[in-house]
């Protein structure tokens, strides 16, 4: 078995999920084995290890995140930055590797967001990924692989996550109480990220859910004129905000900046597949559309753009989710989405 595993795959696809599954079935002490050509074994559920692990009190499972800022030496009263700080990786794993399991066989740490550790921060990891203790599993949890260095990278087993079926998707949702058409958009919203349609489907936004907020921005959306761009942009400042609040109160020490971004970023994506739905009713393309649940807006938008100018437009709105990764001003963010649409001149800006 790799003593280091690198799990790579978009945010919501099961990382994690599958991590904390094979961390469960490793420190397991009855495990199952399924019949089948090649041997898969599983956690019993029932041992003491499973339900404690269930429990979220296992000491040989060690999830390691941003979050654990507040926690180290330095970081009394620390609000959770957006990078992974260095103090985390030295103390809560570097510092705590050579520790021996309390329970098991086994202890297995599981680095989140491991795209956010610095690169200072991973040199400093590479001599325990390359020979950390016979007794440890390391497991770098990675939406973004390019931000891994090769060192990183060659010292670790690579485990690649893909998209999962818009139907299993759909079939989730509508357990958890998520009817159509609501669960059939956010599972195409997500674009085979579980996870992700979970969350949205899920939160509990002050006043309008956001389906809600989603159906009401695109009619505006498609009927905004150049006069309505200040309060319009107003408006989807608001809902941003009022979904990033929502977020936040589901985990505690979030960081405030990363939750924002991914609102912003939510709110401009549902105007990328609106564009691509009109898209597609130009040019025919026979799969389903992403709004199906709103035909009549997305007609509206079809109607007013040509082919030529609907991918100049999902081109500009891209750019504009770059823009939330640089920090740039929500408020101009959103005026340049209404400003793109109602055709009127384009501020061309050079994020660096």
């Amino acid at each position: 078995m790799p003593h280091a595993y690198l799990f790579s795959g978009q945010d919501g696809v099961g990382k994690f999920t599958t991590a904390r599954a094979w961390a469960k079935m490793l420190l397991c002490q009855n495990r199952l084995q399924r019949p089948g050509q090649t041997p898969f074994f599983d956690s019993c559920g029932a041992c003491d290890s499973c339900r404690l692990f269930e429990s979220g009190g296992h000491p040989d499972f060690q999830p390691i995140n941003k979050e654990l800022i507040t926690f180290t030496k330095e970081g009394k009263n620390k609000t959770t930055p957006v990078k992974m700080p260095v103090d985390v990786i030295r103390e809560f794993l570097i510092d705590k590797i050579a520790t021996r399991p309390q329970m098991g066989q086994h202890i297995i740490y599981v680095i989140q967001e491991a795209e956010k550790v610095n690169d200072s921060s991973q040199n400093a990891m590479l001599k325990i990924l390359e020979e950390p203790p016979t007794f440890c599993v390391i497991i770098l949890i990675c939406s973004r692989l390019e931000t891994m260095l090769p060192t990183t990278l060659s010292r670790c087993h690579m485990v690649r996550f893909g998209p999962i079926d818009t139907s299993t998707i759909i079939r989730k949702l509508a357990e958890i109480g998520v009817q159509e058409p609501e669960n059939a958009y956010w599972a195409n919203f997500s674009e085979g990220r579980l996870g992700l349609a979970i969350e949205w489907a899920s939160l509990k936004v002050k006043g309008d859910r956001p389906y809600q907020i989603k159906c009401q921005m695109l009619e505006r959306l498609a009927r905004a004129t150049l006069p309505d761009t200040l309060e319009l942009a107003e408006w989807m400042c608001t809902a941003a905000k009022q979904i990033g609040k929502a977020w936040s109160s589901t985990r505690e020490n979030i960081s405030t900046t990363d939750i924002n971004r991914r609102a912003q970023s939510g709110l401009i994506q549902m105007v990328i597949l609106a564009l691509t739905d009109a898209l597609k009713l130009h040019v025919g393309v026979p799969e389903p559309l992403v709004n199906a649940d709103q035909p009549a807006v997305i007609r509206q938008f079809a109607d007013q753009y040509e082919p030529e100018m609907l991918s100049l437009l999902i081109s500009r709105m891209v750019d504009l989710c770059r823009w939330v990764e640089d920090s740039v001003n929500e408020k101009l963010i959103f005026e340049q989405v209404l400003l793109n649409l109602t055709h009127s001149d384009i501020i061309s800006l050079s994020i660096r």
